[in-house]
């Protein structure tokens, strides 16, 4: 509720409040952008609006939303506190010297309290006591090794592992970003090369598309989206690194950064460099997910199977 009355304001604000002429004018789509993200946090507030309620009344498939929607905000605010901590912060001229410090600390608690929420509901809603109060187990099925109920899963059926699950759903949200088009018209970027215009676009709706396809097939347990899911992850890894070595990965951030500039001031130099090591950094994520994929490949083949088995 907090969320959405938050998002509430913030779309009011940036729609009505007016902008004063001696301050920086920004241009009329990142206003629209900021208005389109505040819908999106508050569709998925109005979501976990529905989840709470269906958690106060124990339905078991509210459990299984804060799993997984917990599983995403661990993984997200973790890599965020991570790069936090081993990039250096770009510092403005003529900023305060303890600017950087302070930008650290407010960004760290922003991301490091719902960093401890997450921990605490995928702990709470993973325990066997909790989970046997959403839906109480047949007589002759016990809950499971993931805490799942036995009615919905038997021992000839696993169940499709909490971090797939996970990872499936993040896939399809983070699909959503085919909206930006509407908005963003930075180059796509693969391999150091830079598609612009249609060829963009196009190439951003098929990346878009094959990551949902892969989060569907995934819960829906087809044994397809795990190479699918695999081969992406494979791609951005090569492209990002193909792209970071290339002598000319300044230049396309130039472009990338122009494209949305808010001003005519040019990109200091320095925050260009600072920005491939970011980029080598957030290059961890694709790695990380290809490690949950291969840990996880033989619970999600025998889910697979066990599908194929009662369908």
């Amino acid at each position: 509720m907090l969320v959405l009355l938050g998002t509430a304001l913030a779309a009011i604000a940036f729609l009505t409040v007016p902008i004063s002429q001696a301050a920086p004018q920004f241009p009329s789509f990142a206003r629209n952008l900021a208005v389109g993200s505040m819908a999106l946090f508050a569709g998925l507030a109005v979501f976990g609006v529905f989840t709470s309620i269906g958690v106060l009344r124990l339905k078991n498939w509210a459990r299984i939303s804060m799993l997984v929607w917990s599983g995403i905000a661990a993984a997200i605010c973790g890599c965020v506190l991570a790069f936090l901590a081993i990039i250096p912060f770009p510092t403005p001229p003529n900023a305060p010297a303890n600017i950087a410090a302070f930008t650290r600390v407010a960004v760290g608690l922003v991301y490091g309290l719902p960093l401890a929420i997450a921990i605490w509901w995928l702990i709470l809603f993973n325990r066997k006591a909790i989970a046997a109060q959403f839906a109480a187990p047949a007589p002759d099925s016990p809950l499971d090794a993931s805490g799942f109920p036995g009615q919905t899963t038997s021992p000839s059926k696993p169940p499709l592992p909490l971090p797939i699950t996970v990872l499936a759903v993040f896939l399809l949200t983070s699909s959503l970003s085919l909206f930006l088009l509407f908005f963003v018209h930075a180059p796509m970027v693969l391999f150091a090369h830079a598609f612009r215009g249609p060829a963009g676009a196009a190439v951003w709706i098929t990346i878009c598309l094959l990551s949902t396809a892969a989060g569907i097939g995934l819960l829906c347990r087809k044994e397809w989206s795990y190479s699918l899911t695999l081969g992406l992850q494979l791609l951005g890894f090569l492209s990002g690194i193909v792209t970071l070595a290339s002598p000319k990965y300044p230049d396309l951030m130039r472009e990338a950064i122009a494209s949305m500039a808010f001003s005519t001031a040019p990109y200091p130099e320095y925050s260009i460099e600072q920005l491939r090591r970011f980029s080598y950094a957030s290059l961890a994520f694709p790695v990380l997910i290809g490690i949950l994929l291969l840990y996880y490949r033989s619970r999600f083949l025998q889910a697979c199977a066990s599908r194929n088995l009662h369908s």
